[in-house]
């Protein structure tokens, strides 16, 4: 009889770990998809599911308000060489099934970077800071669509630093 409680604990045990290897819980402020050939298949309403390893990848989708920190190094319109050190905080759209999984972070960062730039671009070096005029107010309120969506709800610019080339060849 002892041999048999011992096969029973150890094979309890195995489905006990088959069982939690199927079983994932989402983060804070996040939700889950699981994605088949990194299309997304189905999302997870609650904060755990459960998928097959090797069939099925459960991958994490930011549902609350996410902080996106950027450093963009461009140029004014007045020509004046500038690094801008930014935060954004983003409203990120739910996942859609049938759709690519593409990590939002790194697309709504990449495309947080260019709208920054586009912005300096098309304002002089000291309209930069100004509350009205100023990159906050350019990019608070606008939308990022693409591989992943969503809405820049509050910026704050931590940073303006405007950039010296003693002897550069363009300041004739």
């Amino acid at each position: 009889m002892g041999e048999m409680a011992t096969v029973l604990v150890i094979a309890a045990m195995a489905v006990v770990l088959v069982v939690a290897s199927l079983v994932r819980r989402a983060g804070r402020g996040q939700c889950l998809v699981v994605t088949r050939h990194r299309r997304i298949i189905r999302i997870a309403s609650d904060s755990m599911t459960m998928a097959i390893p090797g069939f099925h990848e459960v991958l994490e989708w930011p549902t609350g308000p996410m902080e996106i920190a950027i450093v963009v190094r461009t140029r004014t319109c007045d020509s004046q060489d500038v690094r801008v050190l930014a935060t954004s905080t983003v409203e990120v759209d739910p996942p859609r099934v049938g759709a690519a999984y593409i990590d939002p972070r790194a697309v709504l960062h990449t495309a947080l970077e260019r709208r920054v730039a586009d912005a300096v671009r098309a304002r002089p070096a000291v309209w930069l800071t100004d509350e009205r005029d100023g990159l906050g107010a350019a990019i608070t309120g606008i939308r990022i669509d693409g591989l992943a969506a969503g809405v820049v709800t509050d910026t704050v610019i931590d940073e303006v630093d405007l950039l010296l080339h003693p002897g550069r060849p363009d300041d004739d």
